[in-house]
């Protein structure tokens, strides 16, 4: 029993010595690979090329491929633009302008963004009468509402804050103005014979009755009207002188009217039934024109006309063709002046009594 437990200790040494060369034989292989490993990650980085290394590779031309044009597809393309645009600047001197074929006050002054009185007031020998706006004629232009004021001999400052309603300051103030004494700090004093723009400075407006002067204490009773019986009478209710309607100055203080755009030979209606005080040549630039009584104390202007259709003293009804309209008188193009006046007194406006669209 002794020799059989000794020959069973000697199996048991032979096996663990077994696993023990086996267990180091696998550390000595797997050593060896981590380290040929090592190695090879080394070799790879040292072959990598650095930002100072010149590379050793031979110069080699190259070739690119040939240029084709694509064809342009259907889209929105932005196109070269060449001009320099300059933003408007504001104007301080004075500007001209010629008068052209239809032009008016008005007209003009919305054009350059002023009131229609600073188109008089720029020129001083421009008044609200009819025709003062001939064509071709040449006239300053405001570069603000206000008034173009020559200075007279020995005016002083008190004189011109007293007929345009503004103070010296702002006179001085303007940069438009250019002093021919002194500086604006020592308060220039205003020279015989220069121009000052006076702004938001005002003038008086004036102009001529179309057709004879009327007497406020005689009425149609001052010379040169129709003096009988009224014929005719209104119904106090207007309808449009002419159609179609196209307004190309309105009522205002210098024009207590309204131009209505019209060809030569157009029509031209009682606004309301009456009896006609006056027809013939206005003298006051107003060319062929007729007056009707509506006997409902007021009157009706009708101007420019290319020829008049009726007569002193005569009934017309409302509607009734009275004459074709034109370009008579003093006219910067066909049209009518139309105004509603009351009896012997003041024009009113007549934009409120039509039936305007």
């Amino acid at each position: 029993m002794e020799k059989f437990y000794t020959l069973i200790h000697r199996i048991g040494s032979r096996r663990a010595v077994r696993r023990a060369a086996v267990m180091i034989t696998l550390a000595l292989v797997l050593i060896l690979a981590g380290w040929r490993g090592l190695q090879a990650s080394i070799s790879r980085a040292a072959a990598v090329p650095t930002a100072t290394a010149r590379s050793t590779l031979p110069a080699q031309a190259v070739t690119l491929p040939p240029f084709k044009m694509q064809a342009v597809a259907a889209a929105i393309t932005r196109l070269a633009d060449l001009h320099t645009y300059r933003p408007e600047r504001p104007r301080f001197g004075l500007t001209t302008y010629e008068i052209q074929d239809g032009d008016t006050a008005w007209s003009i002054a919305e054009a350059y963004g002023l009131r229609v009185e600073s188109i008089l007031w720029g020129n001083e020998d421009l008044s609200a009468n009819a025709g003062s706006l001939q064509i071709g004629r040449v006239i300053n232009i405001l570069p603000i509402n206000g008034v173009l004021h020559t200075v007279k001999e020995d005016e002083n400052w008190e004189q011109i804050e007293l007929l345009h309603g503004v103070k010296r300051d702002a006179i001085i103030a303007f940069i438009g103005n250019p002093f021919l004494e002194g500086s604006r700090e020592d308060e220039p004093s205003p020279v015989f014979g220069q121009q000052l723009i006076i702004p938001g400075g005002r003038n008086q407006v004036v102009w001529l009755d179309p057709g004879p002067p009327v007497d406020p204490s005689k009425g149609r009773q001052s010379p040169g009207f129709y003096q009988g019986a009224l014929t005719g009478m209104g119904s106090g209710i207007y309808i449009l002188p002419v159609s179609p309607i196209r307004i190309t100055q309105p009522f205002w203080e210098g024009h207590p009217a309204l131009d209505f755009d019209t060809v030569t030979g157009q029509a031209v209606w009682a606004a309301d039934g009456g009896t006609v005080i006056y027809v013939g040549w206005s003298e006051s630039g107003y060319g062929n024109l007729v007056i009707i009584d509506h006997g409902t104390g007021y009157w009706t202007y009708y101007a420019h006309n290319d020829y008049n259709l009726v007569t002193m003293g005569q009934a017309v009804y409302q509607g009734q063709q009275i004459a074709a309209s034109g370009n008579t008188g003093r006219s910067s193009g066909d049209h009518l002046d139309f105004r509603i006046r009351v009896a012997g007194r003041n024009f009113i406006d007549p934009t409120p009594l039509l039936p305007l669209p």
